[in-house]
C-alpha cells in the first residue's frame, strides 16, 4: 500500500460512521424520509411510500460493511447540507417543499444527491419481501409485474 492509499484508507475508517454509530443521524434520517415522502407521494396508483418503510431499508443497507463508503458519506453529506439549507423543510406545505427541493437540485451535489436517494427508495420498493420491503408485493402491482420465483428465503448478503 503506497503513502496516499493509506492515508485516504485511513481517513475513511475514521469518518465513516459504522452501523452503530446509525442513531447519531436521525436528524439526516428524518429529512430523507420526508423528502422521500414527498417524491413518492400516495396516489390512487401509486401505494403509500410509509408502506413501504424504505427507510429502514436505506438505513440498513448504507451502514451495511459492504456498502460502498464514498456513497455512504455522500448520502449522509447531502442530508447535511440540505438540513443546513431548509430547517423546517418538514414542516412546510406541499408546495413549499416542492419549491426547495428544486432550488437544491441546482445547488452543485443537489441533484445528484436526490437521485441517489431515489434510487435507494426504488430499490427498497421494488426488493424481495425478506428485506423488509415490498411486503405483499404491493409496489410490483402499480407496474403491472410480478417478482421473480421463487422468493429469496435469506438475504443475499447473508449468503
Amino acid at each position: 500500500m503506497n503513502r496516499r492509499s493509506f492515508f485516504y484508507t485511513t481517513f475513511l475508517a475514521t469518518t465513516i460512521p459504522s452501523m452503530a454509530d446509525i442513531h447519531m443521524y436521525k436528524a439526516e434520517f428524518d429529512i430523507i424520509d420526508s423528502i422521500l415522502e414527498h417524491m413518492f407521494e400516495h396516489t390512487d396508483i401509486v401505494a403509500d411510500y410509509k408502506d413501504a418503510n424504505a427507510i429502514e431499508f436505506i438505513k440498513r443497507s448504507i451502514f451495511h460493511p459492504s456498502y460502498d463508503k464514498e456513497i455512504r458519506l455522500f448520502i449522509l453529506q447531502g442530508a447535511k447540507e440540505f438540513l443546513r439549507l431548509y430547517p423546517h423543510f418538514t414542516s412546510l406545505s406541499y408546495f413549499q417543499k416542492e419549491i426547495y427541493l428544486r432550488g437544491f437540485e441546482d445547488i452543485s451535489m443537489g441533484q445528484s444527491w436526490l437521485y441517489r436517494i431515489q434510487i435507494l427508495a426504488l430499490e427498497a420498493f421494488y426488493s424481495a419481501p425478506i428485506y423488509g420491503t415490498n411486503l405483499n408485493q404491493r409496489y410490483y402491482k402499480p407496474i403491472d409485474a410480478k417478482a421473480g420465483e421463487p422468493l429469496p428465503k435469506s438475504r443475499y448478503i447473508e449468503l
